[in-house]
Order: structure tokens, then sequence, then C-alpha cells
């Protein structure tokens, strides 16, 4: 995924947040989401059985919910799941994560709107009578709607901490407000037990799957969690504000959720139907109806929690959306000066606008059902890469210090991620014209990601190019080989092996001489003609020679790890060449630890290589491992290119424990065969050689073993990729004390799927 400019002074926000301030605008949220708006569509769908809606949409929500707090104290970011769902699961998922979440939150504050809307037209001109000047109820209805959201646009205009405030305050009113809702409605139900029974019998009249499709369209009362993570720039502290805060207000919430929903049902009168029949029929105004009856002033009381519920969630919903149109902006995945600030406020002007826009679009021209069914399916597809995401980035990059682990490894999300399914479906049955909305939307925003990112990308990284020069011997291949070049000495050994691989696939090379350069120096600065371009010019040599098509190019970036891995997305390559000398302290055009970032992230074969004083590839020592290794197909790749291309002969050995039977021994020996039909090398019998080597320690007996070889190839430790560079792995000890030989280890790129089983495999 493209990410902001490097070269340029960061675009960052203000941190101005604490944990109060995080708890309260998930809560306002939550709230405004889904009591005064939903509870009653909600109660005719679920009947009796709308407790056990709540508790299947919090339980799935604290799944969600734990994923967030993982991911937001790790990564804290505006925009929230999109960012994380780009690095886990590749730019088109994470572009497609915050077009979603964009227009998910859009379309919740439209909801919110409309809603308070019909409360303010209700409060206004039928409690206050308040004189209507000729205006039709829907004129005065529409003309609230409006308003609401250009005040709150305004608010948000002058930044976080006063929306904060105001949103703060208006959630603490309600809360009071509810407390007394619930207070009353356990005395009333208490003292009218009959009317209790009645009203919970049947208890599930549209079943189990009534249930679900009343969990799946109140969900957005439990989408907090993503509006909170908006504040990951914002919050002071992050590691602890976001997990207090995103804890806090879930936990508020179900539990007033919870209690809402037994005490409407329980302690509502039908007028002899029975309270969920009642409150369908009533719909959006059941809170203001069921108060009406128990409460003291119920009526006008409710209709004022009704009136700054939707205001909070308003709040909430414009600046998320807003949060959310500036990451893409900033990221050059959509309109550019979306991504930009107010230079006093220090709030995204220009994505606030045009968050407005949409969100009054969907306002005056969407039915409220249609809104929320839209709403919810965007933000369960949301939900459901997120949590994958987590999985997947946790297995990517363990190195990374997690502020927070979920629980039970990768299940727990990997069933939330069912569970949300499950919704979908339920959904479905609720609202039809939601999935054509999402149909659409992800159709639209493909055209953009298609049509406008990925040229604004290229474009981004030809800024960088500051000299390139081609060489062509035939028509351009679709397989291309990377090749960063560091040590200048070791320029035509790379280019040798680089050789190899682009003639055993029919592809071309491009090699990268990478100039880093401080934050504000001028890319101008980076060309330094008489070393830059001898280093390409010797490489450009040798493959003229073994014409073959290369292109050399200088790159001047303030990140080497972020250079390769635009020019990997850019050219779609399928293979790198890491030059990897066992120094971790070195800078500039050297790699040491930067090499892990471009392992853990490049979406393509990996060959690192330890160049060594031996000029020689004419024997190379492949080492196997007892237990099975998915990097060795792509080994055996490696291996054929050399054999190929220099004649090389091969030696594949198996290291193993000493002093074993002969039984033991023969055990081995199959073992031996059968990673050798693994590595399916297409190269003659006669120059394949095979051994076994008894040894206490794998390291030590590779490096005997090996003695006499020009070349050992490795095939990248299983599991994580940290474990074949590492420190006290087995092939950073064979590096080490190999000074002569040139040490190579493959790592075969499988996509997604396949490791993520293997992850799980692993975890059982």
């Amino acid at each position: 995924m493209t990410k902001h400019r490097k070269d340029l002074p960061p675009i960052a926000l203000a941190r101005s947040m604490g944990t109060p301030g995080v708890a309260l605008l998930g809560i306002g949220a939550l709230l405004g989401g889904g009591i005064f708006t939903l509870l009653g569509h909600a109660a005719g769908l679920a009947g009796g059985g709308l407790v056990f809606a709540m508790l299947i949409g919090a339980g799935i929500s604290f799944i969600n919910l734990n994923a967030y707090i993982a991911l937001a104290t790790t990564f804290p970011e505006a925009g929230g799941g999109y960012n994380w769902v780009g690095d886990g699961l590749g730019p088109i998922q994470g572009f497609l994560a915050g077009w979603f979440s964009w227009m998910a939150h859009a379309v919740a504050c439209a909801l919110y709107a409309v809603s308070f809307g019909i409360i303010a037209e209700e409060f206004f001109f039928h409690f206050l009578k308040w004189q209507t000047f000729d205006f039709s109820s829907s004129a005065w209805t529409l003309f609230f709607t409006v308003a609401s959201i250009l005040f709150f646009g305004a608010i948000n205009y002058r930044g976080v901490k006063l929306s904060g405030k105001i949103g703060g305050v208006i959630v603490c009113i309600i809360l009071f407000l509810l407390g007394g809702f619930l207070i009353f409605g356990l005395k009333h139900a208490i003292t009218h037990i009959a009317l209790v029974q009645f009203n919970f019998n049947p208890l599930l009249p549209n079943g189990i799957f009534g249930v679900l499709q009343a969990a799946a369209l109140f969900y957005i009362a439990f989408e907090g969690s993503e509006i909170q993570a908006q504040t990951g720039e914002e919050v002071e502290n992050p590691a602890k504000t976001l997990k207090a805060g995103l804890f806090i207000s879930w936990g508020v919430v179900t539990i007033l959720y919870l209690l809402i929903a037994f005490v409407i049902t329980a302690a509502t009168d039908g007028g002899g139907v029975p309270s969920w029949q009642f409150l369908s029929n009533v719909a959006d105004r059941a809170m203001i109806e069921g108060a009406s009856q128990f409460l003291p002033f119920g009526y006008v009381l409710m209709l004022v929690a009704g009136l700054l519920a939707n205001l909070a969630a308003l709040n909430a919903t414009i600046y998320s959306s807003s949060r959310v149109l500036f990451a893409l902006g900033r990221d050059r995945l959509l309109w550019r000066k979306a991504g930009t600030m107010h230079p006093v406020y220090l709030v995204p002007t220009r994505a606030l606008i045009l968050s407005l826009i949409v969100i009054i679009t969907a306002a005056t021209l969407l039915p409220l059902t249609d809104i929320a069914g839209s709403a919810d399916i965007l933000f369960i597809a949301l939900f459901m890469q997120l949590n994958l995401a987590y999985v997947q980035l946790r297995r990517q990059k363990p190195e990374v210090r997690w502020r927070y682990i979920i629980p039970f490894g990768p299940f727990l999300p990997l069933f939330g991620v069912f569970c949300y399914v499950l919704l979908a479906f339920a959904l479905f049955h609720v609202s039809v014209a939601a999935f054509y909305f999402i149909l659409i939307w992800a159709l639209l925003g493909l055209v953009n990601y298609f049509g406008y990112a990925k040229r604004v990308e290229r474009e981004e990284l030809v800024r960088h190019v500051v000299y390139e020069h081609a060489t062509r011997f035939h028509p351009k291949g679709d397989y291309r080989v990377i090749l960063p070049v560091g040590h200048e000495g070791h320029a035509e050994k790379f280019a040798e092996i680089a050789a190899a691989m682009t003639r055993s696939e029919g592809g071309d090379l491009v090699a990268l001489r990478i100039h880093e350069m401080g934050l504000h120096e001028d890319v101008q600065h980076a060309f330094h003609s008489s070393q830059e371009k001898r280093i390409l010019e010797a490489i450009e040599a040798v493959m003229t020679k073994k014409k073959q098509n290369v292109d050399t190019r200088i790159v001047a970036a303030t990140s080497i790890p972020e250079a390769i891995l635009e020019t990997i997305t850019s050219e779609n390559a399928g293979l790198v060449l890491m030059n990897w000398d066992g120094d971790v302290h070195t800078k500039g055009f050297h790699f040491g630890r930067k090499i892990d970032v471009v392992l853990h992230r490049a979406k393509c074969d990996m060959l690192t290589v330890k160049v060594g004083t031996e000029n020689e590839m004419k024997r190379m020592f492949i080492p196997v491992p007892v237990d099975g290794n998915p990097n060795l197909r792509f080994t055996g790749k490696v291996a054929t290119a050399f054999h190929h291309t220099f004649g090389t002969k091969i030696m594949v050995c198996m290291v193993v424990p000493s002093g074993k039977s002969v039984t033991r021994q023969a055990h081995y020996r199959e073992l031996l065969i059968e990673r050798l039909r693994e590595l399916k090398m297409k190269i003659p019998l006669d120059a394949i050689e095979t051994q076994i080597f008894p040894a206490d320690y794998i390291a030590s007996g590779i490096l005997k073993a090996s003695s006499g070889y020009d070349v050992v190839l490795l095939p990248a430790a299983r599991g994580r990729i940290t474990e074949a560079i590492g420190v006290g792995s087995i092939p950073e000890q064979v590096a080490k004390n190999c000074r002569r030989k040139t040490i190579l280890i493959a790592k075969g790129y499988r996509g997604i799927t396949k490791p993520l089983f293997e992850y799980l495999r692993q975890s059982l």
C-alpha cells in the first residue's frame, strides 16, 4: 500500500485526548446507534429473545474489540482498520477496508441525523406545540436532519478537543436519563409479574433465526471500536489510553443494552399484544413509548435523551468518517487534498467537508431501514477483514512489541470471522438492498483504486528515481528480479546470481542503488555519478555479456526497505535478492536489520545472499531438514538455475543426530529421499549427490559437511521468517562462520492462505 510520502515532513494530528475522552466518544456512538433508533425494529425480529440478540452482539463485538485493542495500541494511526488491513492482507484489501469504513461511518451518521430529525420534529411541534409556519412534518424533519449535520460539522471543524468536550457532556446526561429509565422500569416489572410473563410468552416467536436477524440489524450499535481506533494519532499515551477507553465503553454499553432490552420487553404494556409486537409497530419511537408508561415525565425525558443520543453519535461518526478519508487522502489513495490539515485547528478540513456532503446526501435520499442495513453490512465486511489482518500481522511481525495479544492465539479472531458470516447471512433476509449497496460501492472503489491510486503510486515512485537506464535484448518479460546493490565489490557476484535466476525464468533484472536521504534533504543531492554509476555499469556489463534485459536505477528515499517494497509492488516482481553481510548496525546503502522489513512484507520469492571470498560456484551444498519445509520447492528452483548457468553440481545433505541405530539411519535415508523429491530439481541425476551426516549440533554439522563446497544454499527456517536470519538461528550461525563460501537463504512466497493454515496447525 502506498503510504504517505517519506520525503516530506510528516502530516500528524495533535495528541490531546485522554482515557475519558476516548471512552465517552465510544459510548456516545454506541448509544445513539441502537437504543433510540433500532430497538423497536430489533424487538419485532427477536421477540422476547431481544436480550439474547444483545448478548450475541456483545459477544461478537468483544472478539472484535480485542483485535482493535491489539492493533490500535501497537500501531496507533488515524484511519483505524484501514491501515492494519493494508499491512496484513495487502494493498487492495487495505484500500477496500478504508473505502468501506469511510462510507460505513458516513451512512451511520446519516442514520443518526435522520433519527434526530424525526425526534426533533416531534419534540418541537408535538410536545412544545411550536408553530409550523405551514411547513409539513417531513419538511421540518429534513431541516433538523441537515441542521444537526452542519452544526456538528462546525464543532468538529474547530478541533477534536472541543468536539470531545461537548460530546462528553451529552453522553453524561444520556447515562443519567437511561439510569432513571432502568430504575423505574425494573420497579414496574417487579410489581407487574403477570405482564412480564405475558410479554415473554412465547420467548422466541420467530425462532433463533429471528434472534440472529435482530443481532445483525442491531450490530451497528456495537461499531464504536472503529470510531475510537481513529483517535490513535490524537491520544496521549496510546497503549494505555486506547486499551482502557475501549474496554470501558464496551463494558458500560453492554450492561446498558442488556438491562434496557430486558426492561423494555418486560415492563411495556402492549395493550393486549406482547410488548415486542407493540415495540415493533412504534419502531424508532420504542424507547419513548415504553418510558411513557412507567417513567415519570418519561415522554419528554426520552425525547430529550433521544435527541442527545443521536447528537452524540453524530459527533462521533462525523469525527470518524473524516479521519478515515484523511488517511486515504494522505496515502494518495483518494483525492490528495483530503489528506491535508487546517494549519490552526489541526483537523483534516477538506476530508471533513467532503464527508459532510456524503452524509447529507445519504440522509436526504435513503430510507431509514436501508441506511441501517447498508451501514451494518459495511461494518461487517470491515470487521471480517480486521480480524484476518490481526492473525496475519501476528504471523508476519513477531519482532514487533505488541502492547496487547488476543487470548487463544488466532482462534478467537477466526471465530469472530465465522460469526460475522452468520450475521451477514441473517442480515440478507432483513435488507437485500444493503447487499446491492456494498457490491456497487466495492466496484466503485476498485475503479478508483486501479484507475487512480495505482497510477499515483507509480508517479510517487518515479519522483524518487534520479537515474535510470535500460538495456534490452528481447521483449520485456513478465518475470522481474529486483536486485538492491550495496557493496561495490559484490556487485558483479550479485549480478551473476541474478542473471542465473532471470535466465531460468525468462525474465528481466531491475538493479537498484538506493541512496538513503535525510528527512529534508534535496532529492538531487542523492546523485553521485562516479560511485553510483560505476556499480550499476558493472551489473549492466554482466547482463549485457549474457544478453539479458536489465534496468539500472538510482533511487533516493528516506527509507531503504520502503523503496525496495515499492519497487517490488510496482514491478510485480517475482524475486528479490537481498545482500546480507551479518552486520546489524550498518546504515545507508548496507543492509543489516533492514532486511527484516523486506522479508516480512515482500509479496514475492526472497533470496538472501552473503557473498564469500570464493569466486567459484561449481559445487553447491544444500542441507535439508528432517522435518518438512515449505521453502524446499523454491530452493530446488534456485539449485536448478545454478546448474543450468554455471554447471553447478549439487550435494543434498541431511544432518542427523550422531550415535543412532542402523534402523534409525535407514529411516533418515528414507527422509532424505523424500526431501530430494520435494526439491523438484530439474537436473540430471549424475549432477546430484546425497549424504547423511551425523553430528551433535546441526549448525556445526553443516559447517563440517560443507567443507570443500563453493556455495551453501539453505531453505529458510520453517515458521517465522525471522528464524531465517535472527540471532542464534542456524542460517546465521552458518553464515557467520563461513568466510570463503557464498551463503544463500531461499524463502518462497506462498501468499497469505498457505502460511495462515500452517500457522493454525502449529498453534493446535
